[in-house]
């Protein structure tokens, strides 16, 4: 069994399943997606590590109505690449997954740089980039002039 597949059916019995999208023809860039609530983003997180799964990044993307945080997870076979996406409010603090994946540390500080996300319980969230006395947020579409800034239900309907 495939590890997208062997994932998928863990998913299933912790998530709704139509929180659950698969991509068979990898049109998406991810074989699987599966929207996570925060409070079952460490599970979640866990039985990709279990699956010995490597996270290959945290991003994050701004909408008028929230964040959502994307976590993509991959592992050495084609067309395994999976993203757990956690809607929350701005100003919500997700949970580290720093103890989980220890890259997740570096990911969740550049996160919490250019969103303005708490991951709740990070020891470090120190700025990677930015001066250290920045008061900004610069892929919040509430910095600069932005033209295009959408709610979650029009981007993804």
């Amino acid at each position: 069994m495939a590890k997208k597949d062997e994932i998928a059916q863990k998913l299933e019995q912790l998530l709704p399943k139509d929180a659950i999208c698969k991509d068979d023809q990898y049109r998406s860039g991810v074989a699987l997606a599966a929207q996570v609530p925060m409070d079952k983003l460490r599970e979640a997180i866990s039985l990709c590590r279990q699956a010995d799964l490597y996270l290959e990044a945290i991003t994050g993307m701004d909408f008028t109505d929230g964040l959502e945080i994307v976590y993509h997870l991959n592992c050495y076979e084609p067309h395994s690449r999976i993203a757990l996406r956690v809607r929350c409010n701005h100003g919500d603090a997700p949970a580290t997954i720093s103890d989980v994946y220890s890259a997740a540390m570096w990911y969740e500080r550049e996160v919490h740089e250019f969103f303005a996300v708490s991951f709740k319980d990070n020891p470090d969230l120190r700025r990677l980039l930015l001066p250290e006395d920045a008061d900004y947020y610069p892929h919040l579409k509430s910095f600069g002039k932005v033209h295009s800034y959408r709610k979650w239900e029009e981007v993804y309907g």
